[in-house]
């Protein structure tokens, strides 16, 4: 028995059964637990907290190795916090661009300009995305958690994959 099973047993409930509440079921829908690259960081930029507090996640999260988020898809963009948690901070349908074609807007933007250099010079396959905000989870946002499933260090889910648990708000 997973740590997850024993969790809903428990009474704790699953993202899959919030989404479905909340009638947000749309086929291929992802979720993804962004957390900062050791290759990307910067002297300002330590950790994915700092690129939060620094108000570069929307950019970051935006760059991308290979096209793992998707396209024309529906996208949950979770922060990574500690212990495996991660803190909903995004809902969107997200648009893979044509390898390495980057978004002016990341392009022209000074305060994102190290992470940027930093992601093309370590990406062998660097793809931009651009995302498309959509409705049904706003008054959740920065708000919501879940544990994240083992190994954390699969960023990409399924949204209704039964292991990722809502821990707050409860």
């Amino acid at each position: 028995m997973t740590a997850s099973t024993r969790a809903i047993e428990a009474g704790a409930r699953s993202l899959a059964a919030l989404l479905t509440e909340r009638a947000l079921f749309a086929p291929g829908m992802r979720a993804v637990r962004h957390t900062l690259d050791r290759r990307d960081r910067t002297s300002d930029l330590r950790t994915i907290a700092d690129v939060v507090k620094a108000n570069q996640l929307s950019i970051y999260a935006r760059m991308q190795e290979g096209r793992r988020l998707g396209h024309d898809n529906a996208l949950l963009s979770f922060v990574g916090e500690p212990e495996g948690r991660a803190r909903l901070m995004g809902f969107a349908q997200v648009f893979a661009r044509r390898r390495g074609l980057a978004p002016g807007d990341i392009i022209y933007d000074y305060d994102a300009a190290p992470l940027l250099h930093n992601f093309i010079s370590r990406s062998r396959i660097p793809t931009f995305y651009d995302f498309s905000d959509l409705p049904g989870l706003e008054d959740l946002m920065g708000r919501l958690i879940v544990q994240w499933p083992r190994p954390h260090a699969v960023g990409v889910r399924n949204a209704f994959d039964p292991e990722l648990i809502v821990i707050a708000p409860v």
